[in-house]
């Protein structure tokens, strides 16, 4: 578990961070009954169709500028306001505003700091294993 986590203890309460237990199947069927139900989803299919048409809005005006898409800062502003319009009736990610900005730097950091801790662990287990390869094919050479 990464440190940027356990600091607010996010791992104790968060539906994406705590292992499966009694609190993490009653958060889930909250989601599914009051967040993600079909019938909630259905009724605000016109905000996900608005963030879609804010997004072709948005590549369309940066080609008819002739400025370079930032593909992935669209795609994830697109996606933070398509779930917190669904789950706060919001936008977290306008571009314009500095807490969003802000918002988008501490996510990014969070994702670095995940990845890496991954690719520490990656790495140690793929060292592991190609010294063991390596041990193996050596003593079939000389056999």
């Amino acid at each position: 578990m990464i440190d940027a986590i356990r600091a607010c203890q996010h791992h104790e309460v968060g539906l994406t961070w705590i292992p499966v237990s009694p609190l993490w199947r009653t958060l889930r069927k909250v989601c599914n009954t009051h967040v993600f139900a079909s019938m909630k989803l259905d009724a605000t299919q016109y905000l996900r169709r608005n963030k879609i048409q804010e997004l072709v809005a948005n590549v369309g005006e940066s080609c008819h500028k002739g400025e370079a898409i930032k593909i992935g800062q669209a795609v994830f502003d697109t996606t933070i306001n398509l779930l917190s319009n669904t789950i706060f009736s919001v936008d977290l990610a306008d571009p314009n505003l500095s807490s969003a900005q802000e918002f988008r730097k501490i996510v990014c950091d969070i994702m670095v700091e995940a990845g890496a801790l991954f690719w520490i662990l990656f790495s140690t287990l793929l060292k592991a294993v190609s010294r063991s390869l390596i041990k193996l094919l050596s003593q079939n050479c000389f056999w």
